[in-house]
């Protein structure tokens, strides 16, 4: 395989998944059993350090109809609303400045820079359905893929004071199209502020469930320079999010600009940096030997908790009915976990959403059935699917909490919150 970001065809294998289905290949009843899979294998550029799976499912495929909406979580739609104030703020954004969200789903981040004072926005999502909430929402919407021709087409050279991208760059199929129409339509002083979760964040915590088809690289900050770097574009400010399990958000300009002291490297970008150097070769293969070493934890502690109603490490037996075990929230990243644990409907029994664009299907792989989150219907036990919104979750669910159903969070260790 080739380098996505450097074209080097020296890559070493990380970590092998095994045969998985694509994550957001929820299933009709009809489809299931019958979905297709692929192998999803870690790789490691040895040239340019870039993180990449080898499989690339299309584009068209993954994105023309996907259901993942941004606007379901507030913890969410309060991070862009920060984002959206911070960047009009850093960088005197005026009202009639041109935003672009690249993939920017169902508008929910450029609604807050609408909030934020900035009327002149345009969301480039490729995904049908999802681009029609965000026109009803009110935004200007191109249902696009955004490449190099699309920003020739659609929005013109030095056009775009700031590019949004957030949780985008690592789904880039066309990775270097995108790169180049970036260059072309950003305005000489204009910003792309790219965020992204954190390599080095998935490798502390051991959430390996990051790792899916959709997400088609894995950035360091020191990996995201070197792919920008060739295009001229240079990153002048980042920092550390907690966002999404551990994020970067970097803001990048020009090379020349940068250079010219018209958007000066920050110290917190130095420092980011600097702490980005912890993440080498052995620190990812150690990684990598931790998720396999830990492989069948969760299964045990499930089967326990279902069959026995106590941990694993109790000799405690009983003969009474088994315990309901629930996930909560169909998020892509839990198939990962679920298919790779091999853990299945046999010991879930239901995963609950309040995303209609999931109720009614299954997960692919374990052929667990998505249902309404209701009030009404209270299992022992959640398995906290969506953990990157674990506070929002407990703190929503504390009622139930106080019933007796307790939560089971994954990550970086199996976890079980009962009051």
């Amino acid at each position: 395989m080739k380098c996505r970001s450097c074209k080097s065809e020296e890559q070493e294998l990380i970590l092998d998944l095994g045969e998985q289905p694509w994550c957001n290949d929820f299933l009709t009843k009809e489809r299931v059993g019958k979905e297709e899979v692929h192998p999803l294998r870690l790789f490691r550029c040895k040239e340019c350090e870039l993180l990449q799976i080898d499989q690339t499912v299309p584009k068209e495929v993954m994105f023309g109809d996907h259901c993942y909406l941004s606007g379901t979580t507030q913890t969410l739609r309060d991070h862009f609303l920060e984002m959206a104030k911070e960047n009009v703020l850093q960088f005197n954004l005026k009202t009639d400045d041109l935003v672009v969200d690249i993939g920017g789903n169902d508008g929910t981040q450029l609604l807050q820079y609408k909030e934020a004072g900035v009327s002149n926005v345009i969301n480039i999502e490729c995904a049908k359905r999802v681009s029609q909430i965000s026109r009803k929402a009110g935004i200007n919407t191109l249902t696009e893929y955004f490449n190099k021709q699309c920003a020739e087409d659609k929005l013109g050279k030095g056009t775009v004071k700031l590019f949004n991208a957030s949780g985008v760059f690592f789904h880039l199929e066309e990775l270097h199209s995108v790169i180049e129409g970036i260059k072309y339509s950003l305005a000489s002083d204009g910003v792309l502020v790219v965020q992204f979760m954190y390599a080095g964040a998935m490798i502390d915590n051991k959430n390996f469930d990051t790792i899916y088809h959709e997400h088609l690289c894995y950035y360091t900050l020191r990996s995201l320079h070197n792919l920008l770097s060739p295009y001229g574009l240079e990153v002048f400010d980042a920092y550390y999010s907690p966002i999404h399990s551990g994020s970067i958000i970097s803001k990048i300009g020009h090379s020349d600009i940068c250079r010219s002291h018209v958007w000066e490297k920050t110290e917190r970008c130095k420092e980011t940096e600097e702490k980005d150097k912890a993440y080498t070769k052995e620190k990812i293969i150690e990684f990598a030997k931790k998720v396999e070493s830990t492989k069948g934890n969760l299964k045990e502690e499930l089967t326990e908790l279902k069959y026995n109603g106590s941990h694993v490490s109790s000799d405690f037996e009983s003969s009474q009915e088994p315990k309901k075990i629930y996930a909560y929230g169909a998020p892509a990243k839990g198939n990962t976990l679920l298919n790779y644990f091999e853990i299945d409907h046999a010991l879930i029994d239901k995963a609950v959403e309040i995303n209609e664009m999931k109720i009614g299907y299954y997960l692919p792989g374990s052929h667990i059935p998505i249902v309404k989150e209701d009030p009404n219907d209270i299992p022992d036990y959640y398995l906290l699917l969506s953990h990157n919104f674990a506070d929002e979750i407990i703190s929503k669910n504390q009622e139930l909490i106080d019933k007796g159903v307790k939560f089971i969070i994954p990550f970086p260790e199996i976890k079980i919150i009962s009051e």
